[in-house]
Parts: structure tokens; sequence; C-alpha cells
């Protein structure tokens, strides 16, 4: 129990310091006492109870969700964004890539080799809002294959913004994301170019990915990118539920096409899990069984997702 001397002290500190703003070196002066006991004081006063401090959680923040899907998915960190309930696909977008904007800026370790699965839409809206970083990435690095088969180019010019914003080089990766036949798909990763990018793969520490449906998206339907609906069939009678880099996995997020059969140019599933860090941006109810299969696979370290599907998640 604090002397009552003491106790008038630690008072009369907590008192200079919370409710009239004065700083440490001030309060030292103004009581003859050396800052570092201020200091001391300060910690001490919460310690004692005599200060207590409350976090206020505004309605819009959510971090008990984000704890719990942390817990439940074994995630590094969930960053759950508020939308309205009857939010359109481009509200969610919009709210996750500022999100995601915001990470990037805060949280890029410096020198990270960046990967990025350039063909999403809501990867485009996280750096439409971003701004150049203070730090330097060693560089960006096109997972997946960057060519649209009617000369579309949004996901090289994707990849090239993120590298100017990052204060580094850009890989693009110079072929179709969907080749015509494994065949050929083999003979382009022979070739000097592709090969080079495509071994960059393993020294990707920080990936950037989109989570797909089986049905493509409206970006892979305009750059060509996406498989027939015979191909599509074959799929979905294998269970597929949804795809990263278009490489696509059923509910336990397990791979339902083997090597020999996949003909997609760009960061392979086993690659991606063994990544340092998989920042996945997703959101919208029509993705649910998409991320869940992502998240049950372990694929992914850091989850950005939208309140309303965060919740049937869990």
């Amino acid at each position: 129990m604090l002397k009552r001397d003491e106790q008038r002290l630690l008072v009369k500190i907590a008192t200079l310091y919370y409710d009239e703003n004065k700083k440490q070196s001030d309060i030292a002066r103004q009581l003859d006492l050396s800052q570092s006991f201020v200091s001391r004081a300060i910690s001490r006063c919460v310690k004692e109870g005599i200060v207590k401090i409350s976090v206020v959680q505004p309605p819009n923040v959510f971090l008990n969700i984000e704890a719990e899907l942390q817990r439940k998915y074994n995630l590094a960190q969930a960053i759950v964004v508020d939308v309205p309930e009857n939010a359109d696909d481009d509200s969610i977008k919009r709210a996750i890539g500022s999100a995601a904007a915001h990470y990037m800026q805060t949280s890029l370790p410096a020198d990270s080799l960046v990967g990025v699965s350039a063909w999403s839409t809501t990867i485009r809206a996280m750096v439409e809002q971003l701004h150049p970083l203070n730090i330097k990435a060693k560089g960006v690095v096109q997972l997946l294959g960057g060519v649209g088969v009617n000369g579309n180019a949004q996901a090289s010019m994707l990849t090239h913004s993120l590298a100017h914003f990052l204060n580094c080089p850009h890989h693009l990766l110079p072929s179709q994301s969907i080749e015509r036949t494994v065949k050929y798909k083999n003979m382009l990763l022979n070739t000097e170019e592709v090969d080079l990018v495509v071994g960059m793969f393993e020294q990707v520490d920080f990936a950037l990915v989109g989570i797909g449906m089986l049905e493509p998206s409206n970006l892979l339907i305009s750059s060509g990118n996406y498989y027939n609906e015979e191909m599509l069939e074959e799929l979905a009678k294998r269970g597929a539920v949804g795809d990263i880099c278009l490489h696509y996995y059923d509910e336990n997020g397990q791979p339902v096409l083997d090597e020999s059969e996949d003909p997609v140019i760009g960061m392979d599933l086993n690659l991606i899990k063994a990544c340092p860090r998989v920042v996945a941006l997703a959101g919208g109810m029509d993705k649910l069984a998409a991320i869940k299969g992502a998240l049950t696979g372990g694929y992914i370290d850091i989850l950005m997702i939208d309140v309303h599907t965060a919740k049937k998640l869990l």
C-alpha cells in the first residue's frame, strides 16, 4: 500500500500529466524532480490504479472478429473493414483496397521482394489509393502471366505502378496466365525471359494475392486469361472452389490439378504456402467458399476482408 505522502505526489504528477497535458520535463522542473523520476511515477500511477486507461472501440472497428479469425485460421493478422450490409462489389473492393494501402504504408518490411498477383481488381483498388512510400523495396515481381490474350496490359501497368510507389525495379512475366497447352507452357518456361522471372518466385518474401472464384472475374474475362466452359466444368467436378494465381483448390485447400495438366504460368500453391508473408485481399459473400478454402489450405498469413464475409467465416 502506498504511503500517504507518496500517494499525494503520484496523484499530483498524474494530474499535471493527464489533466493539464504538461510535458514530463515541465513537471520535473515544476516539482523539483528528475525527469526519469516523473517517467517512472507516471508508469506507477497506472500500476497502482491511480490512473485507469480504457480503450474506446468505435463501432466500425472489429477487433474481436479479427482476433477470432486469427485463432480459428491460424493467421498472423486479420484486418476486417466496415462496409454497409448491402454494399456492392466495387465498394467492398475499395474498402479492402484502402486498408491494404494503409497496411503497405505502415507495415511493409524494408528491402522486401514483393510479389503481386496483378490480375486482381481488389489489388488494383489498393494501388489506386497508395502514395509513394519512404522505404525502398528490393523489387516487385509479377506472380501471374501478365500478357492478355487480346493485348490487355492492365496487369503489367499495375505491377509497374506498385514498383513506382515502392521505389524499386519491376519484373514483368512476359507470358499469358493460361497457356494453350501444358507442352507450350513448358516451352515458354525454358525461355530466358520467362525463366528469369519465374526463378524469382522462390525469393519472394512478401506476396500480395487476390482470391478468385471458380467463375472468372470481369478483369480476367476482359484480358482473355480464363478457362473455357469445358475446363471450368471439369474443375467443378473435381471440387474446385477458388484459386490463387489461377491455381485452383478444393474446400480443403488441396490443388485440383497436378503439374502435368496445369497450363498456368504463375506462382504455384506450394510456393505460395512457403512464402514468409502472404497478404490476401478478398471479400464479398460470393467468395466465401474460395476464401475459406484458401484459409483451410494454409496459404494466407494476413487476410483483409469485409466484416459481413468475416462473420460468415466464423
